[in-house]
Protein backbone atom coordinates (compact mmCIF):
# COMPACT_ATOMS: atom_id res chain seq x y z
CA UNK A 1 0.00 0.00 0.00
CA UNK A 2 1.33 3.44 -0.38
CA UNK A 3 -0.10 5.31 2.47
CA UNK A 4 0.78 4.45 6.31
CA UNK A 5 -1.47 4.41 8.52
CA UNK A 6 -1.43 4.98 12.43
CA UNK A 7 -4.44 2.92 14.02
CA UNK A 8 -5.52 -0.38 15.86
CA UNK A 9 -8.64 -1.03 13.76
CA UNK A 10 -7.36 -3.15 11.07
CA UNK A 11 -10.76 -4.30 9.64
CA UNK A 12 -10.31 -2.88 6.12
CA UNK A 13 -12.13 -3.52 2.92
CA UNK A 14 -15.45 -4.33 4.19
CA UNK A 15 -16.68 -4.10 0.66
CA UNK A 16 -14.52 -4.76 -2.30
CA UNK A 17 -16.90 -3.58 -5.65
CA UNK A 18 -14.82 -4.10 -9.32
CA UNK A 19 -15.35 -1.74 -11.54
CA UNK A 20 -14.27 -1.25 -15.55
CA UNK A 21 -12.39 0.95 -18.26
CA UNK A 22 -15.68 2.74 -20.42
CA UNK A 23 -17.11 5.85 -19.14
CA UNK A 24 -19.64 8.43 -20.81
CA UNK A 25 -20.82 11.78 -19.94
CA UNK A 26 -24.31 13.42 -18.54
CA UNK A 27 -24.12 16.87 -20.69
CA UNK A 28 -26.94 19.48 -21.42
CA UNK A 29 -28.91 17.78 -23.77
CA UNK A 30 -31.43 15.60 -21.73
CA UNK A 31 -34.54 14.19 -22.41
CA UNK A 32 -37.77 14.71 -19.68
CA UNK A 33 -39.07 12.10 -17.63
CA UNK A 34 -41.83 13.00 -15.38
CA UNK A 35 -40.11 16.78 -14.70
CA UNK A 36 -36.67 15.39 -14.09
CA UNK A 37 -34.16 15.43 -16.99
CA UNK A 38 -32.00 12.59 -18.02
CA UNK A 39 -29.29 11.54 -20.71
CA UNK A 40 -29.27 8.32 -20.91
CA UNK A 41 -25.88 6.56 -22.24
CA UNK A 42 -24.18 4.61 -20.28
CA UNK A 43 -26.09 1.79 -21.64
CA UNK A 44 -24.97 1.55 -24.21
CA UNK A 45 -21.75 0.32 -23.35
CA UNK A 46 -22.95 -1.91 -20.51
CA UNK A 47 -20.42 -4.95 -19.19
CA UNK A 48 -22.32 -8.34 -18.76
CA UNK A 49 -20.66 -11.37 -17.81
CA UNK A 50 -23.36 -14.23 -18.04
CA UNK A 51 -23.68 -15.80 -20.72
CA UNK A 52 -26.91 -17.67 -20.10
CA UNK A 53 -29.91 -16.78 -17.73
CA UNK A 54 -29.17 -14.51 -14.40
CA UNK A 55 -30.98 -16.72 -11.19
CA UNK A 56 -32.69 -14.91 -7.77
CA UNK A 57 -30.97 -17.16 -5.22
CA UNK A 58 -32.14 -17.91 -1.90
CA UNK A 59 -29.79 -17.77 0.99
CA UNK A 60 -30.23 -19.54 4.01
CA UNK A 61 -28.95 -18.63 7.38
CA UNK A 62 -25.33 -19.87 9.17
CA UNK A 63 -26.01 -23.71 10.40
CA UNK A 64 -25.33 -23.34 14.40
CA UNK A 65 -22.59 -26.23 14.42
CA UNK A 66 -20.50 -23.65 12.13
CA UNK A 67 -21.27 -20.91 14.34
CA UNK A 68 -19.74 -23.29 17.30
CA UNK A 69 -16.79 -24.09 15.44
CA UNK A 70 -16.18 -20.94 14.51
CA UNK A 71 -16.17 -20.33 18.48
CA UNK A 72 -13.85 -22.78 19.59
CA UNK A 73 -11.37 -21.02 16.34
CA UNK A 74 -12.03 -17.51 17.95
CA UNK A 75 -11.70 -18.50 21.57
CA UNK A 76 -8.40 -19.71 21.40
CA UNK A 77 -6.83 -17.30 19.20
CA UNK A 78 -8.49 -14.08 21.23
CA UNK A 79 -6.71 -13.86 24.99
CA UNK A 80 -9.76 -11.55 26.44
CA UNK A 81 -12.23 -14.07 28.35
CA UNK A 82 -15.85 -13.71 27.45
CA UNK A 83 -15.61 -12.42 24.68
CA UNK A 84 -16.37 -15.25 22.77
CA UNK A 85 -20.03 -16.31 23.87
CA UNK A 86 -21.22 -20.31 24.21
CA UNK A 87 -24.92 -19.30 22.67
CA UNK A 88 -25.81 -18.84 19.21
CA UNK A 89 -27.31 -15.14 19.74
CA UNK A 90 -26.29 -12.02 17.80
CA UNK A 91 -23.39 -10.54 19.39
CA UNK A 92 -21.00 -8.11 19.28
CA UNK A 93 -17.86 -7.23 21.64
CA UNK A 94 -14.79 -5.26 21.88
CA UNK A 95 -11.85 -6.04 24.43
CA UNK A 96 -11.55 -2.78 26.84
CA UNK A 97 -7.85 -3.64 26.76
CA UNK A 98 -7.08 -3.32 22.92
CA UNK A 99 -10.14 -1.80 20.61
CA UNK A 100 -8.76 -3.83 17.96
CA UNK A 101 -9.65 -7.11 19.66
CA UNK A 102 -13.44 -8.25 19.08
CA UNK A 103 -15.56 -10.72 18.26
CA UNK A 104 -19.19 -10.95 16.37
CA UNK A 105 -21.13 -13.56 15.02
CA UNK A 106 -24.93 -13.01 13.78
CA UNK A 107 -26.81 -16.41 12.17
CA UNK A 108 -29.29 -14.74 10.11
CA UNK A 109 -26.81 -11.81 7.97
CA UNK A 110 -24.20 -14.83 8.04
CA UNK A 111 -21.70 -12.87 9.46
CA UNK A 112 -19.09 -14.55 11.70
CA UNK A 113 -15.70 -12.44 12.49
CA UNK A 114 -13.63 -12.20 15.02
CA UNK A 115 -9.99 -9.89 15.93
CA UNK A 116 -7.00 -10.94 17.95
CA UNK A 117 -6.00 -7.39 18.49
CA UNK A 118 -2.98 -5.62 17.23
CA UNK A 119 -1.64 -4.87 20.45
CA UNK A 120 2.09 -5.32 20.34
CA UNK A 121 2.20 -4.85 16.33
CA UNK A 122 3.23 -1.57 16.03
CA UNK A 123 6.16 -2.25 18.95
CA UNK A 124 7.70 -4.90 17.55
CA UNK A 125 11.16 -4.05 15.82
CA UNK A 126 10.59 -6.13 12.63
CA UNK A 127 8.04 -8.26 11.90
CA UNK A 128 7.78 -11.45 9.76
CA UNK A 129 5.17 -11.72 7.07
CA UNK A 130 5.15 -14.13 4.59
CA UNK A 131 5.32 -13.27 0.71
CA UNK A 132 2.26 -12.55 -0.50
CA UNK A 133 1.60 -15.72 -2.20
CA UNK A 134 2.32 -17.42 1.00
CA UNK A 135 -0.67 -15.42 2.61
CA UNK A 136 -2.86 -16.57 0.19
CA UNK A 137 -2.52 -20.36 0.75
CA UNK A 138 -1.97 -19.46 4.74
CA UNK A 139 -5.82 -17.58 4.08
CA UNK A 140 -7.35 -20.54 1.80
CA UNK A 141 -6.24 -23.33 4.30
CA UNK A 142 -7.47 -21.40 7.29
CA UNK A 143 -10.83 -20.91 5.62
CA UNK A 144 -11.19 -24.70 4.95
CA UNK A 145 -10.36 -26.01 8.37
CA UNK A 146 -11.93 -24.39 10.04
CA UNK A 147 -15.41 -24.40 7.71
CA UNK A 148 -15.64 -21.24 6.49
CA UNK A 149 -14.81 -21.94 2.87
CA UNK A 150 -17.95 -21.75 0.93
CA UNK A 151 -19.84 -25.69 0.72
CA UNK A 152 -19.13 -24.98 -3.44
CA UNK A 153 -15.62 -23.75 -3.61
CA UNK A 154 -16.10 -22.94 -7.00
CA UNK A 155 -18.08 -19.39 -5.37
CA UNK A 156 -14.97 -18.54 -3.58
CA UNK A 157 -12.85 -16.03 -5.72
CA UNK A 158 -9.75 -13.83 -4.81
CA UNK A 159 -10.89 -10.29 -5.28
CA UNK A 160 -7.60 -8.50 -3.99
CA UNK A 161 -4.34 -9.09 -2.10
CA UNK A 162 -2.91 -6.40 0.03
CA UNK A 163 -2.09 -5.64 3.41
CA UNK A 164 -1.43 -3.03 6.17
CA UNK A 165 1.29 -0.63 6.93
CA UNK A 166 1.82 1.29 9.90
CA UNK A 167 4.38 3.19 11.62
CA UNK A 168 5.25 3.23 15.31
CA UNK A 169 4.58 5.88 17.80
CA UNK A 170 7.56 8.36 17.70
CA UNK A 171 9.34 6.80 14.53
CA UNK A 172 9.11 7.93 10.81
CA UNK A 173 10.29 4.57 9.84
CA UNK A 174 7.09 3.04 7.83
CA UNK A 175 6.62 -1.47 7.97
CA UNK A 176 4.08 -4.08 7.23
CA UNK A 177 2.02 -5.37 9.91
CA UNK A 178 -0.51 -7.31 7.76
CA UNK A 179 -1.05 -9.05 4.96
CA UNK A 180 -4.50 -9.11 3.84
CA UNK A 181 -6.38 -11.05 1.54
CA UNK A 182 -10.09 -10.48 0.03
CA UNK A 183 -12.65 -12.91 -1.05
CA UNK A 184 -15.64 -12.35 -3.21
CA UNK A 185 -18.41 -14.73 -4.92
CA UNK A 186 -18.66 -15.33 -8.34
CA UNK A 187 -21.73 -17.44 -9.40
CA UNK A 188 -22.05 -19.15 -13.04
CA UNK A 189 -19.37 -16.63 -13.93
CA UNK A 190 -21.06 -13.19 -12.68
CA UNK A 191 -19.43 -11.45 -9.76
CA UNK A 192 -21.45 -10.60 -6.45
CA UNK A 193 -21.47 -7.51 -5.00
CA UNK A 194 -22.63 -5.85 -1.64
CA UNK A 195 -22.53 -6.06 1.84
CA UNK A 196 -22.35 -9.76 2.01
CA UNK A 197 -20.60 -12.79 0.11
CA UNK A 198 -17.05 -11.64 1.51
CA UNK A 199 -14.28 -13.06 3.68
CA UNK A 200 -11.49 -10.99 4.51
CA UNK A 201 -8.65 -12.85 6.36
CA UNK A 202 -5.89 -10.82 8.35
CA UNK A 203 -2.33 -12.79 8.09
CA UNK A 204 0.24 -11.49 11.00
CA UNK A 205 3.63 -12.11 11.94
CA UNK A 206 4.88 -15.51 11.21
CA UNK A 207 1.89 -16.42 9.14
CA UNK A 208 -0.90 -16.02 12.35
CA UNK A 209 -4.00 -15.47 11.17
CA UNK A 210 -4.65 -12.44 13.21
CA UNK A 211 -8.45 -11.58 12.19
CA UNK A 212 -10.98 -12.47 10.01
CA UNK A 213 -14.33 -10.88 8.62
CA UNK A 214 -16.96 -12.88 7.05
CA UNK A 215 -20.48 -12.35 5.95
CA UNK A 216 -21.36 -15.73 3.55
CA UNK A 217 -24.70 -16.96 3.84
CA UNK A 218 -24.97 -20.08 1.51
CA UNK A 219 -27.11 -20.56 -1.43
CA UNK A 220 -29.95 -22.97 -1.46
CA UNK A 221 -30.12 -24.10 -5.18
CA UNK A 222 -33.38 -26.00 -4.89
CA UNK A 223 -35.34 -22.25 -4.30
CA UNK A 224 -33.57 -20.59 -6.56
CA UNK A 225 -35.16 -19.45 -9.93
CA UNK A 226 -34.30 -18.41 -13.13
CA UNK A 227 -35.02 -15.13 -14.07
CA UNK A 228 -36.99 -14.21 -17.63
CA UNK A 229 -35.97 -11.34 -19.91
CA UNK A 230 -39.55 -10.06 -19.26
CA UNK A 231 -38.78 -10.19 -15.73
CA UNK A 232 -35.60 -8.30 -16.16
CA UNK A 233 -35.08 -4.01 -16.44
CA UNK A 234 -33.72 -3.28 -19.34
CA UNK A 235 -30.04 -1.42 -19.19
CA UNK A 236 -31.86 2.55 -20.69
CA UNK A 237 -34.20 1.79 -17.63
CA UNK A 238 -31.91 0.90 -14.97
CA UNK A 239 -30.02 4.27 -16.09
CA UNK A 240 -32.98 6.65 -16.03
CA UNK A 241 -33.97 5.16 -12.41
CA UNK A 242 -30.24 6.11 -10.99
CA UNK A 243 -30.23 9.22 -12.69
CA UNK A 244 -33.89 10.06 -11.05
CA UNK A 245 -32.26 8.78 -7.81
CA UNK A 246 -28.89 10.97 -8.15
CA UNK A 247 -30.54 14.27 -8.68
CA UNK A 248 -33.61 13.40 -5.68
CA UNK A 249 -30.56 13.23 -3.41
CA UNK A 250 -28.06 15.96 -5.11
CA UNK A 251 -30.60 18.34 -6.39
CA UNK A 252 -31.20 19.32 -10.27
CA UNK A 253 -27.79 21.56 -10.27
CA UNK A 254 -25.45 18.79 -9.32
CA UNK A 255 -23.56 17.05 -12.76
CA UNK A 256 -23.08 13.53 -13.00
CA UNK A 257 -20.56 11.53 -15.13
CA UNK A 258 -21.63 7.53 -14.82
CA UNK A 259 -18.17 6.64 -15.62
CA UNK A 260 -19.13 2.39 -16.29
CA UNK A 261 -22.51 0.55 -15.68
CA UNK A 262 -22.47 -3.29 -15.54
CA UNK A 263 -24.97 -6.01 -14.75
CA UNK A 264 -24.32 -8.66 -12.14
CA UNK A 265 -25.42 -9.93 -8.41
CA UNK A 266 -26.35 -7.65 -5.19
CA UNK A 267 -25.77 -9.57 -1.72
CA UNK A 268 -27.07 -7.14 0.50
CA UNK A 269 -26.95 -10.48 3.57
CA UNK A 270 -30.38 -10.57 3.96
CA UNK A 271 -32.48 -13.78 2.16
CA UNK A 272 -31.48 -13.37 -1.72
CA UNK A 273 -28.46 -12.74 -4.44
CA UNK A 274 -30.14 -10.86 -7.18
CA UNK A 275 -29.45 -9.22 -10.29
CA UNK A 276 -28.58 -5.68 -10.38
CA UNK A 277 -27.14 -2.51 -12.39
CA UNK A 278 -24.02 -1.28 -10.96
CA UNK A 279 -23.06 2.55 -11.90
CA UNK A 280 -19.95 4.41 -10.56
CA UNK A 281 -20.71 7.74 -11.09
CA UNK A 282 -18.49 11.02 -10.75
CA UNK A 283 -21.05 13.99 -8.37
CA UNK A 284 -19.79 17.32 -9.77
CA UNK A 285 -21.97 19.66 -6.54
CA UNK A 286 -22.18 23.30 -7.61
CA UNK A 287 -20.64 26.10 -5.49
CA UNK A 288 -23.21 27.57 -2.93
CA UNK A 289 -22.65 30.69 -1.21
CA UNK A 290 -19.60 29.92 0.88
CA UNK A 291 -19.24 26.85 0.26
CA UNK A 292 -16.72 25.15 -3.03
CA UNK A 293 -17.58 22.81 -5.33
CA UNK A 294 -17.32 19.53 -4.60
CA UNK A 295 -16.40 16.24 -7.29
CA UNK A 296 -16.43 12.82 -5.01
CA UNK A 297 -17.00 9.17 -6.37
CA UNK A 298 -20.42 7.39 -5.66
CA UNK A 299 -21.75 3.68 -6.36
CA UNK A 300 -25.02 3.38 -7.53
CA UNK A 301 -27.04 -0.07 -7.39
CA UNK A 302 -30.44 -0.48 -9.35
CA UNK A 303 -32.37 -3.87 -9.09
CA UNK A 304 -32.52 -5.58 -12.44
CA UNK A 305 -35.47 -7.01 -11.62
CA UNK A 306 -39.17 -5.35 -11.98
CA UNK A 307 -40.64 -7.12 -8.76
CA UNK A 308 -37.16 -7.77 -6.60
CA UNK A 309 -37.54 -10.20 -3.65
CA UNK A 310 -36.73 -7.41 -1.72
CA UNK A 311 -35.58 -3.80 -1.93
CA UNK A 312 -31.77 -2.18 -2.76
CA UNK A 313 -31.38 0.64 -0.33
CA UNK A 314 -27.57 1.85 0.36
CA UNK A 315 -29.17 1.95 4.09
CA UNK A 316 -28.95 -1.89 4.29
CA UNK A 317 -24.82 -1.69 3.87
CA UNK A 318 -22.20 -1.07 6.43
CA UNK A 319 -21.12 2.30 7.64
CA UNK A 320 -17.90 1.00 6.56
CA UNK A 321 -19.01 0.26 3.66
CA UNK A 322 -20.70 3.25 2.35
CA UNK A 323 -17.76 5.29 3.91
CA UNK A 324 -15.87 3.04 1.31
CA UNK A 325 -18.46 3.58 -1.75
CA UNK A 326 -18.29 7.34 -1.22
CA UNK A 327 -14.72 8.16 -0.62
CA UNK A 328 -12.55 5.86 -2.13
CA UNK A 329 -11.52 5.24 -6.22
CA UNK A 330 -12.28 2.33 -6.60
CA UNK A 331 -10.07 1.75 -10.00
CA UNK A 332 -7.57 -0.13 -8.16
CA UNK A 333 -9.10 -2.92 -6.75
CA UNK A 334 -10.99 -3.89 -10.18
CA UNK A 335 -10.80 -7.68 -11.35
CA UNK A 336 -10.61 -8.57 -14.66
CA UNK A 337 -13.39 -8.71 -17.47
CA UNK A 338 -13.87 -12.14 -17.56
CA UNK A 339 -13.70 -12.69 -21.42
CA UNK A 340 -10.84 -15.27 -20.67
CA UNK A 341 -12.60 -17.86 -18.63
CA UNK A 342 -9.58 -18.44 -16.81
CA UNK A 343 -10.28 -15.69 -14.74
CA UNK A 344 -13.28 -17.33 -13.36
CA UNK A 345 -12.61 -21.21 -12.83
Amino acid sequence: MKKSYKTSLFTIGTIVISIFTMSSFVNKKTTPIKNLTVAPTAYKNLITYQEGDMYVYSTSAVKPEKMKKFQQVAAKSIAAKGMVPSSIKEVLTFSEKDPSAFYEQDLKSGTLSFSKGMDGYYEKASIRLPDPEKAKDISLSFLKETGLAPANLKELKMMHSGGLRASAAGSEEVMDVLRTITYGRMLNGVPVYGAGSKIIVHVGNKGEIVGVKSRWKEVEKTSSKAVGKSSLKNAKQAEMEMQRQLMKDYGKEAKFKIKDMYLAYYDGGKNYIQPAYFFQVDIMLPKVKESPSITFDYIGIVSALNNPPEAIAAAEESPQAQRMIKKTSLKGSRISNPKNKNDID
